[in-house]
């Protein structure tokens, strides 16, 4: 991770507010999130963890506060003083360099593994097939799943799907990537191959917002955790000491129920 303090973070949130009806899901949320830097998100269900991340690429809308990715408003412009929301094509393209990794796998069931990879930088970046199908099978090798470029999401197991998943958000060349609980609908025991994955991912120096219930991925390749209860940010820190050494009573209550 860089120590550049000068460098723009490549995910600002500044008093960020998520109400759904009089439900308010996020009650201000502050982070900055350094290029290169994995921060994993950790907290119970319904703590806003999954809001704030779906937030960051503008699937949900804010009510408050302000998001930027790399220096730019994530879908507003600002024109003086106002905030106007940006066109669907405008946040398509901030979208397109944001990848995001879901609990569900959402593979196209009627393409083969190959040819999940290369839709979207077909059809979004207009790029042709030849120019994105080295990097496409690179990707397949980098997450273990060279041999299964021609196979159909039928004839994968959720972990290698969920793999495939994050070679397609990679085969986009994303400056960001975001999971939400990415391991959450597996079987235990296809849980490592994900995670290892990821670990890779994070190795290269991917920037990397991860909302997980895995505290020992969080402990062993988290830069930062940021416990969030209630939709706010109750304790942030170094991944380490935030496990081993929780300062906050709900932290400490959170991470005795999961370990």
């Amino acid at each position: 991770m860089s120590d550049a303090a000068s460098q723009t973070p490549m995910v600002r949130a500044t008093g960020v507010v998520k109400s759904y009806g009089s439900n308010a899901v996020l009650k201000g949320i502050d982070l900055d999130v350094q290029p290169g830097e994995v921060v994993c998100l950790i907290g119970a269900s319904g703590s806003g963890k999954s809001t704030f991340l779906r937030c960051i690429n503008h699937l949900e809308t804010i009510d408050g506060g302000q998001l930027a990715v790399d220096g730019e408003l994530v879908g507003y412009n600002r024109k003086g003083n106002k905030l106007h929301e940006q066109s669907e094509s405008e946040v398509c393209k901030t979208r397109s360099e944001i990848g995001m990794v879901f609990q569900q796998f959402n593979l196209f069931p009627h393409m083969t593994v190959l040819e999940n990879l290369l839709e979207a930088p077909r059809v979004v970046l207009k790029k042709k097939t030849e120019e994105v199908k080295p990097l496409a099978l690179k990707l397949l090798e980098q997450v273990g799943l060279a041999d299964k470029a021609n196979a159909y999401p039928r004839q994968l197991s959720g972990g290698q799907q969920q793999r495939v998943a994050i070679a397609r958000a990679l085969c986009m060349e994303p400056k960001l990537m975001l999971f939400d609980e990415p391991t959450s609908a597996l079987d235990p025991e296809l849980v490592g191959d994900v995670l290892n994955a990821m670990k890779d991912l994070a190795a290269t120096g991917m920037t990397m917002v991860v909302v997980t219930h895995e505290m020992n991925f969080a402990r062993d390749v988290a830069d930062r955790i940021a416990f969030m209860h209630e939709g706010v940010i109750v304790e942030l820190g170094p991944a380490a000491e935030v496990i081993a050494n929780p300062k906050h009573e709900r932290t400490r209550a959170f991470l005795s129920s999961v370990r």
